[in-house]
């Protein structure tokens, strides 16, 4: 039988199971516990449920026939799931890849439906059961979400009081009403695959080059000594005795400025005026 329920922790532990390696059977487990939890906390008198079958008075399984002379005259409670579907969530249900090694990261939803079958001898009582399980499904969903649903307890749905047929063993069904309550839910699943053999490096080539980089010309030719130089012409500066011809006026008791001037590379009895043509090759001027 399952371990007693506390009000504190109505769905109590459930050993073995969980959404990662038994999604389906951890379905049944939290639905029943639920039910379970909901009418634990009745008082006597009102459906209240224990784990003992001999003090219980109401019957909660999962998936399971009920047995008549089990079960007595007490309702009873079982559930039954509906179809599944994994549903796309975009191209090759890929949340991501991975060049290198070709893992591949999938997600989809997983959503369906589960069947809460309240049983009892007498409609109106098995009637009332279900809108109390639909009920309490669709206030408390939150809790059944912290279990690990996605989505569970919107939009419950209520059948009307019929025969129970093959819910219950031989021939006592013709006695029994079920009022069936229809839950759907959603939950999540993850999953990743790597080939194997995958050859994940083949080999890695490295290059290196050293230098200095490359200059590019400034645009003034060579000589054929293989010294490169520039020559050019300059007005005379500023407030030169000289600058009266454009027109400027000299300023008294100042030393007219002049430029530095060295012998002519190819007449040293001309003195010019050379500065650098390739300033940033180093040695040469």
């Amino acid at each position: 039988m399952p371990s007693r329920l506390t009000s504190t922790n109505p769905l109590g532990a459930i050993p073995g199971s969980s959404f990662k390696y038994t999604p389906l059977q951890h379905l049944r487990w939290l639905y029943c516990r639920f039910i379970q939890g909901l009418f634990f906390g009745a008082p006597r008198g009102a459906y209240h449920w224990e784990p003992s079958e001999d003090m219980t008075e109401i019957w909660i399984s999962d998936e399971n026939t009920l047995d008549a002379e089990k079960v007595g005259m007490r309702p009873a409670i079982t559930i039954t799931r509906g179809p599944i579907q994994f549903v796309t969530l975009g191209f090759d249900d890929m949340l991501g890849y991975s060049f290198e090694s070709g893992q591949k990261r999938k997600g989809v939803l997983v959503p369906g439906t589960m069947s809460i079958n309240c049983s009892s001898r007498n409609d109106l009582e098995s009637e009332n059961l279900a809108w109390i399980v639909a009920e309490n499904l669709w206030m408390n969903r939150d809790m059944l979400m912290q279990y690990g649903f996605f989505e569970v307890g919107r939009s419950p749905s209520i059948g009307s009081p019929s025969a129970a047929g093959s819910l219950v063993q031989n021939d006592n069904g013709k006695e029994w009403y079920v009022t069936t309550v229809t839950c759907p839910f959603q939950f999540y699943r993850t999953g990743q695959l790597t080939p194997l053999g995958q050859q994940i490096v083949a080999g890695i080539e490295t290059h290196l080059t050293t230098g200095s980089p490359p200059v590019g010309s400034t645009g003034y030719p060579y000589d054929p000594s293989g010294i490169p130089y520039g020559i050019e012409g300059q007005r005379p500066p500023a407030f030169s005795p000289a600058s009266d011809a454009y027109g400027g006026t000299p300023r008294p008791g100042a030393e007219p400025p002049a430029l530095p001037t060295v012998p002519h590379p190819l007449n040293p009895a001309q003195q010019v005026t050379v500065r650098r043509v390739l300033p940033f090759q180093t040695g040469r001027r």
